[in-house]
């Protein structure tokens, strides 16, 4: 096989195996650098003797990632507050209106999914979310079909759930997001209570780089007070502190990004549940906010 068709075999694949690659790192820039050393890797093996070009990319691929994560957790042990991964962005090519919400790249799940192993984490992304058998994950992990199926098992057990499921759609989600916003910019405190799930929680990820909470917040009482008293005063002054807001479609659903002179400060995801907010996640650490661009 020329190098010409090798590189269009390639990139066939390029998008699903920057979509595992984030899911196992939580990275998108690490996710693009891993898959390009699969594309090296691939390009020197020999294509010909290769039953399945898809799996033996999507193999290398985990096995690259797995490798990177093992490493990133130590680090991720010593970061300074709640760790979120980077941003997801969507395809810029793609227009607003046929995003769907995909939960399988959400903050919140990725956020679950970093109490699991890198095996357990494997196994649940590839069976749960990309709808691989568990004999073809063990050759993939390099494990019986059996071990797999306990290793996917036990990451369900951990998340606390049994399949990945959508908790809202598209208009739910943009109407709440507008709900909580316009609540935050009037300071009122009943209807942010009221939007919130008593138990929701609040992540912010600074990562010793901007102000940010070092814990996770926890109920709507305190989430609201939070808001109205750190965020609300700069809605209220937008034009002289040079704010500006707008929503842009990140981790499979639509966010609220946060400028200052065009400079992205902040980036909130919303998790719903049931017609109310069970989780606010704020990316704060200007490391991932350079993804959103300066406008």
């Amino acid at each position: 096989m020329n190098t010409s068709a090798a590189l269009d075999i390639f990139e066939s694949q390029r998008g699903p195996l920057i979509g595992l690659a984030y899911r196992i790192t939580g990275s998108r820039v690490e996710a693009e650098d891993l898959v390009q050393e699969a594309c090296l890797k691939w390009l020197d093996a020999d294509q010909a003797a290769m039953h399945s070009p898809r799996a033996w990319l999507m193999k290398v691929t985990t096995r690259l990632a797995l490798d990177y994560l093992k490493s990133a957790r130590v680090q991720r042990m010593s970061y300074i507050g709640p760790w979120l991964p980077e941003p997801f962005l969507a395809d810029e090519s793609t227009p607003d209106e046929e995003l769907e919400l995909d939960e399988s790249i959400s903050m919140a799940l990725l956020v679950l999914l970093e109490q699991l192993t890198p095996a357990e984490r494997a196994s649940f992304i590839l069976h749960d979310l990309f709808q691989y058998r568990f004999d073809e994950i063990g050759e993939i992990l390099e494990r019986n079909e059996s071990s797999c199926r306990k290793l996917a098992s036990r990451a369900r057990a951990k998340l606390g759930r049994t399949e990945t499921e959508v908790s809202s759609d598209r208009a739910e989600h943009l109407r709440m997001l507008s709900a909580f916003t316009e609540a935050v910019k009037a300071g009122e405190t009943n209807r942010l209570v009221t939007l919130l799930k008593t138990d929701a929680t609040f992540h912010t990820d600074g990562g010793g780089k901007a102000t940010a909470a070092r814990k996770v917040l926890k109920g709507s009482e305190a989430i609201a007070k939070f808001f109205l008293k750190v965020v609300h005063p700069g809605f209220v002054n937008a034009e002289a502190n040079r704010l500006t807001t707008e929503i842009i479609w990140f981790n499979g659903a639509p966010g609220l990004i946060v400028r200052e002179a065009g400079v992205p400060i902040t980036a909130f995801h919303f998790e719903l549940e049931q017609g109310t907010i069970r989780g606010i996640y704020a990316l704060r650490n200007p490391d991932k906010l350079r993804l959103f661009g300066i406008r």
